[in-house]
């Protein structure tokens, strides 16, 4: 006879998105926390003397070569809002909020932002036209993104199964409190 346990692959499985979902939200902010103060170093390096412009000019060259540019940006929006339907209004303002320089789209940072989220589709993004006639975007849920609402749904099921039984025993009296009239 065997003695030894047999693997739960389901649940190992399950586990290991859960903690690559959580994993990618912790990435998400890191980048949101990035892009935001290297928008603060760009902004702050040329209020420098010019001495100390010189001596930082080779990071802050690296740093603007680094600079995801707006794809990536707009990627990390429809990361923190998963689930949403965004209008490029919405984007524009959530790329400001995080702190993405627009002054470099100085033509119209909305038409480029509109122009790079047609060319998402549909690899990256779905899209519709809202009843108000504006079109409308929202990150395509991966097969990652769709098991752990699946596992979060779960988890919400078996918490209101036990709120639920918990109520019911608080409400049922004990029988040595029972009033004798």
């Amino acid at each position: 006879m065997d003695s030894q346990k047999s693997i739960d692959y389901y649940s190992m499985f399950s586990e290991l998105v859960t903690r690559h979902n959580q994993l990618a939200q912790q990435r998400n902010e890191i980048d949101r926390e990035v892009t935001k103060l290297k928008q603060l170093i760009l902004a702050t390096f040329p209020l420098l003397p010019a001495d100390k412009q010189a001596l930082f000019q080779a990071e802050i060259e690296e740093m603007e070569e680094q600079t995801g540019g707006l794809l990536n940006a707009i990627k990390l929006v429809f990361s923190a809002h998963k689930g949403e339907w965004l209008t490029p209004t919405q984007v524009r303002d959530c790329l400001a909020a995080m702190g993405f320089n627009l002054t470099q789209y100085r033509a119209n940072p909305l038409a480029s932002i509109g122009t790079t989220l047609r060319r998402m589709v549909p690899s990256q993004l779905d899209s519709k036209t809202s009843q108000d006639g504006q079109v409308v975007y929202q990150r395509r849920l991966t097969l990652l993104d769709q098991m752990g609402r699946a596992n979060l749904e779960k988890i919400n099921e078996q918490r209101d199964k036990l709120l639920r039984e918990g109520q019911r025993i608080l409400r049922t009296p004990s029988k040595g409190n029972s009033k004798k009239s």
